[in-house]
């Protein structure tokens, strides 16, 4: 005899309640990188190389965006390593906060491409706990809250469609990614993947250029497993 799937044990939410409770955790991350001139020209993309002014070799400004979020009341936040690889200065804007702030890199792991930054977390603002393994559960609903494409604090909304996806992205080997239909572009890397219980189940990390409806979320066990390799703990 066939037995049901039990029931979530904590409430489920509504998705409006679950952006209106947790928007404010999630942060809008942008990178500032210094170039020296003289490797300008050696930059994948980059037409053209740099004009000659009197030969000095300036540094150039490369902006990169992505997202995080808050999972520690310390003022820690969870992102990609990959948003914020090579950074020379991190800026952390809140929501509903014109000044942004400068962020500290306290653990990196580049192989699980996740990182946590602390900055000086003003009271008040919520924070998201990461779900169990257990958490995970194809077909279940899930919320992605980011900064695509700049525009800040973007609500989309899917499935997971799948787990246990292996994918290769440059050198980095990534063998257990969920695979969301939520939508997932360019500045939504670093943020949260939240299932209706509230809690993150994965961090946003790869979109397929090539369809539409697939996108791909680092699982929260490697988040967890990262955390313990960069010993900051877990939180309560």
């Amino acid at each position: 005899m066939k037995t049901r799937p039990k029931a979530p044990g904590r409430s489920v939410y509504r998705i409006a309640d679950v952006v209106e409770r947790y928007k404010g955790a999630v942060v809008n991350i942008e990178v500032v990188q210094d170039i020296p001139r003289s490797a300008v020209s050696r930059i994948p993309g980059w037409p053209l190389p740099p004009p000659d002014e009197g030969g000095e070799d300036r540094e150039l400004h490369q902006l990169n965006i992505g997202s995080g979020f808050f999972f520690d009341r310390r003022g820690l936040i969870l992102t990609n390593e990959h948003v914020i690889h090579g950074a020379s200065r991190i800026l952390v804007r809140l929501l509903g906060r014109t000044r942004v702030v400068e962020a500290k890199v306290v653990g990196a792991h580049y192989e699980l491409d996740l990182a946590v930054l602390r900055v000086p977390k003003p009271p008040g603002l919520p924070i998201l706990q990461l779900a169990k393994k257990r958490d995970l559960r194809v077909g279940e609903w899930v919320v992605a809250i980011g900064n695509p494409l700049g525009l800040d604090h973007t609500v989309t909304v899917g499935v997971i469609s799948a787990k246990e996806r292996p994918m290769a992205i440059g050198d980095r080997k990534y063998p257990h990614l969920i695979q969301t239909d939520a939508a997932i572009n360019r500045g939504n890397s670093g943020g949260p993947l939240i299932n209706l219980r509230g809690k993150v189940v994965g961090i946003n990390t790869a979109v397929s250029q090539s369809s539409q409806g697939i996108g791909f979320a680092i699982a929260v066990d490697v988040v967890r497993k990262a955390l313990r390799e960069m010993r900051l703990g877990l939180p309560e």
